[in-house]
This record gives C-alpha cells, sequence and structure tokens, in this order.
C-alpha cells in the first residue's frame, strides 16, 4: 500500500516576515518518506556537484537534512522552480551511493522501498531499469509538442522509434526514442533506448532529431 495516499494537509501559521514587510503565512508541510524517497530527495540535491566536479563531503548532519527538506517545502509553497542538464551516469551512480550511505547511517532504521510505484529511474543504478522505463513509458505514435509555461519552455516529444541525439554540458549520446513518463520535474521525460546499450528517461531540452544534426553539420 502506497504510504502517501492521502497526506494530511500542511500546517499553515500566520508570522511576521523576517524583514519586516507584514504578515505572511508560515507553511509546515507533513510528508511520509520511506528511505529510498528521502534518499531520491538528496540525490536531486547533490548530483550535480558531482557532475560539476565539486565533489561530495565526507558526512551530512540529520540538521542539514532537515533544513534542506524545509527548504524544499518552502521553495514549492513559493513556485520556485529551477532545471539543469542531465548529470552523466556516472556522476549520477556516484552520487546515488553516496545518498544511500547518508540515509542509511542518519536513520539506520528507515524502510526501503514502501512505495515502489512512485520509484524514480536513477542512470546507472539498477540492472532492471531498462524494464522499469519499459512499464513506465507511454507510446507516442507521432510527435508531440507541449507549450511553454512559467516554468519551462516549449518542449517537443519525438516519436517512438525517432532517431536522436542528446547534447548535454558537451556530451553527446545517440539513442532511439520509445516513450515519454512523468516524473519529478514540472515536465514529462523522453524515453530513449541508447544505441551503445542501455536507457535512460532524459529531459527533452537537450534531445534533438539525429537528422537535424546531420544538416548541420553537412552545412558548416
Amino acid at each position: 500500500m502506497a504510504i502517501n495516499t492521502a497526506p494530511p494537509p500542511a500546517i499553515a501559521t500566520m508570522v511576521p516576515d523576517s524583514e519586516g514587510h507584514g504578515t505572511v503565512l508560515r507553511i509546515v508541510y507533513a510528508h511520509h518518506l520511506d528511505g529510498e524517497s528521502l534518499a531520491l530527495q538528496l540525490f536531486h540535491r547533490y548530483v550535480h556537484r558531482v557532475h560539476a566536479g565539486t565533489g561530495l563531503p565526507a558526512e551530512i548532519t540529520r540538521a542539514e537534512v532537515m533544513e534542506l527538506l524545509g527548504a524544499q517545502g518552502a521553495d514549492c509553497a513559493e513556485g520556485w522552480h529551477s532545471s539543469a542538464n542531465e548529470p552523466t551516469e556516472e556522476a549520477s551512480d556516484e552520487a546515488w551511493q553516496w545518498v544511500r550511505a547518508q540515509v542509511s547511517r542518519l536513520f539506520p532504521g528507515l524502510s526501503w522501498r514502501v512505495e515502489p510505484d512512485r520509484r524514480l529511474n536513477i542512470p546507472g543504478v539498477d540492472d532492471d531499469k531498462v524494464a522499469d522505463i519499459m512499464l513506465r513509458a507511454l507510446p507516442l505514435a507521432a510527435d508531440v509538442t507541449c507549450p511553454a509555461t512559467m516554468f519551462n519552455p516549449a518542449l517537443t516529444y519525438y516519436a517512438d522509434g525517432t532517431h536522436v541525439i542528446m547534447r548535454a554540458r558537451g556530451t553527446e549520446r545517440s539513442g532511439y526514442t520509445f516513450g515519454m513518463a512523468d516524473g519529478a520535474a514540472t515536465y514529462a521525460f523522453q524515453a530513449v533506448r541508447w544505441k551503445d546499450g542501455g536507457a535512460d528517461l532524459i529531459a527533452p531540452h537537450v534531445l534533438h532529431r539525429f537528422e537535424s544534426r546531420a544538416k548541420e553539420e553537412d552545412a558548416s
């Protein structure tokens, strides 16, 4: 049974603004997180440090975890959202192993995978990742373009079997699309099976038709 079927409502308290601008609402959220869900929260905050070469601290404290979760709740309440290029598979693997170790150390009695239906795919982690993505991905018979929102530009998802190339942070990788799947971001991810093996759920803004790339190279 999923543990977040009926999450309790947020607790709102009227407090003076810290900069003296008047009265504001302080929102406290009650989230139920199993071990894997908590690790995913940490993963999304730390993986890009590995990707950028900043590195990870040896350990983090329980107080730092609570501060991070509080900041995430505040960001959602304010409507602040950010996006970043997809990290490399190596960075994702290193960050995932690190956050799992932190959660296990700080919360040794916490259960894992209480909510298997809510899992996200972390590149390079699970051997059954490809099969998992195939179960989650919804097929696309034709290209779909989603209109721009206040958080994201117009996004194009390619029909199944489209030859695409991923370009992100100087990294290029090609493969073939096989659907789209919802994720933690404000947009859905495109499912891509790589020519060199494996599959991932990829942010659509870093994917391009392979034919378009070939035309650009011919023009240059």
